[in-house]
């Protein structure tokens, strides 16, 4: 009897031990297990995985511990770890949806198709209407290429859910991956009947009827769109893309208009179709036409964007209409202050209309936004000549010139610029602008001729001005002008036979000339002793008109 006591005694006190140590681990494994989630919050990767670790090491039975530490092998790129893990966390509680769905999820990461599948698949079973696991496991058979069987789910799905814009676009998409395209064509078709207003389903089916030489079908679906909804945004670009392929141009250009004028086309796409157009058609009166009813439709639509300002602008250009292009140009820059065509052309429509002022100060006002640009210093030099304001005009030729693109751009400008030092005094500067022009272009007839006169009204470099009022006048041997300074610089290096010989050629041949030409040929005859018939030329000059200053002193005393 004692024995047997001693025995019961012996296993109670054993059966206290190991209950305690039991609770002494699971203390010590939600210490751990709250330890580790700490970590993880604190994206402590390393140091989750160590507590997660020591958790299950306290019981290696605790599936929650499993499935934070697959987390965390995952965070740390440790796959196969991860996957051993979830894998124990799914055998220990197979009722866990999450521990399932993390497993499934695992085999998508490692490309595991099939074991995916059939996790979704065991999901499905306890929850047989649940439409994402529907969806995960209609993906999961997609990616593993069994068609049929994600066919069979998206029945079960349509079932579940009734039928949906999910299910019609999934059952497209395999019918498509399987290369059945009568059968996707077929769902087009039973959609687009059973939603007509969804264009989605009308425009790819018109596409697909397209494509199968099935033209008149796609037209009258893309006709029933655009009836349905006049403002669809793709029906008007495959109709113009139709319609001009089969070379009906009043057709094509009629869905063109429509699409810019379609309030739900973005501005980008209308700008790439308009240029397609444009691109592929001469430029004739027709095509004037057409980018003129373009510009207008823009403008209707866009009427704070310059594109259509700057189009309608374009097509008044062609039709010389100045005045009109010039309003439009104004228009574009209220739109964009910054346009470098608009303002270039605003100012040459100035010039053209010969609105100097305007021009001028159209021409400055670009300055402020492109003060690199050559071709806004010439129109400001150019309006400033005009308006005889030379000091102004040279301030501007000079900054001018040293962006000129090219050498005949920079011959212009120190052409000009000789002509405005010299009339305001500043001689040697103008001889240095002109010797800037004839060492680029040593024919140049105006300069030559124009630096040769100066020379000899200063009587400065004669031989250098016969070289050039001779070859100016071998350049252009029938200018009046060039024979005049060829025979006046003569005159000054003192050479008078020569001179009248020259000129003779101009007051003796000519009709209707300038009376400097008679005054020069009279004051040559003048120092050649001919002092009668000096006087008979130099009354002429003064009835003709355009003779110097000095005319009525020589007249008067009858000698230079």
């Amino acid at each position: 009897m004692r024995h047997i006591t001693k025995i019961i005694l012996t296993i109670t006190l054993l059966t206290g031990t190991v209950t305690a140590q039991a609770q002494v681990d699971e203390r010590k494994n939600a210490l751990a297990f709250s330890e580790g989630l700490s970590c993880k919050y604190k994206n402590d990767t390393e140091g989750a995985i160590k507590k997660f670790s020591e958790a299950l090491g306290y019981m290696p039975d605790d599936a929650a511990s499993m499935f934070e530490l697959s987390e965390q092998y995952a965070n740390a790129g440790r796959y196969e770890e991860g996957l051993e893990m979830v894998k124990k966390a799914s055998q220990t509680d197979p009722d866990n949806k999450w521990y399932m769905l993390r497993l499934a999820r695992y085999y998508e990461i490692m490309s595991m198709n099939k074991e995916m599948v059939a996790t979704y698949e065991k999901l499905l079973d306890k929850e047989p209407h649940n439409v994402e696991l529907l969806g995960e496991l209609i993906e999961a058979l997609e990616e593993s290429q069994e068609y049929d069987k994600a066919l069979s789910y998206l029945d079960k799905a349509e079932k579940v859910t009734g039928p949906n814009e999910i299910i019609t676009d999934e059952r497209i998409k395999i019918y498509t991956q399987q290369g059945k395209t009568k059968k996707v064509i077929a769902e087009l078709e039973k959609t687009v009947v059973e939603q007509p207003e969804n264009s989605k389903y009308g425009l790819t089916l018109a596409k697909l009827y397209m494509d199968n030489g099935k033209e008149k079908e796609a037209v009258k679906l893309y006709e029933n769109i655009k009836a349905i909804d006049p403002d669809d945004k793709y029906a008007s670009v495959a109709l113009l893309e139709y319609y001009d392929k089969k070379g009906k141009t009043k057709q094509a250009f009629d869905e063109l208009l429509s699409a810019i004028r379609n309030k739900n086309l973005d501005f980008h796409t209308k700008a790439t179709i308009y240029e397609y157009w444009f691109n592929k058609t001469k430029n004739d009166d027709v095509t004037a036409e057409q980018a003129f009813e373009c510009g207008k439709a823009f403008i209707e639509a866009y009427p704070e964007e310059k594109s259509g300002y700057i189009i309608v602008a374009t097509y008044h250009i062609f039709k010389n209409n100045m005045k009109e292009a010039n309003v439009m140009y104004r228009k574009a820059l209220e739109c964009d202050s910054t346009d470098y065509t608009a303002w270039q052309n605003l100012v040459l429509s100035d010039y053209e209309m010969k609105n100097y002022d305007e021009m001028t100060q159209h021409a400055v006002a670009a300055l402020q936004y492109y003060p690199n640009q050559s071709i806004f210093y010439w129109y400001a030099g150019v309006g400033n000549i005009i308006a005889k304001k030379d000091a102004e005009a040279i301030v501007y030729m000079e900054k001018g010139r040293r962006f000129a693109t090219d050498d005949q751009v920079e011959e212009d400008y120190n052409n000009h610029l000789g002509n405005l030092y010299y009339a305001t005094g500043e001689k040697e500067k103008a001889y240095d602008a002109y010797d800037r022009v004839l060492s680029h272009n040593p024919d140049n007839v105006l300069v030559l001729n124009n630096y040769a006169y100066y020379l000899s009204l200063d009587g400065k470099n004669l031989d250098k001005a016969l070289d050039m009022a001779e070859h100016a006048v071998k350049l252009s041997p029938d200018v009046d002008t060039y024979i005049d300074t060829y025979a006046w610089v003569l005159f000054k290096l003192g050479r008078y036979v020569e001179a009248e010989e020259v000129l003779r050629k101009v007051v003796g041949q000519r009709k209707a000339i300038s009376g400097i030409y008679y005054e020069h040929y009279g004051d040559i005859l003048f120092k050649l002793g001919v002092t009668h018939e000096a006087m008979n030329y130099w009354k002429g000059a003064k009835e003709a008109g355009g003779a110097s200053d000095e005319i009525d002193e020589k007249i008067r005393k009858g000698s230079l």
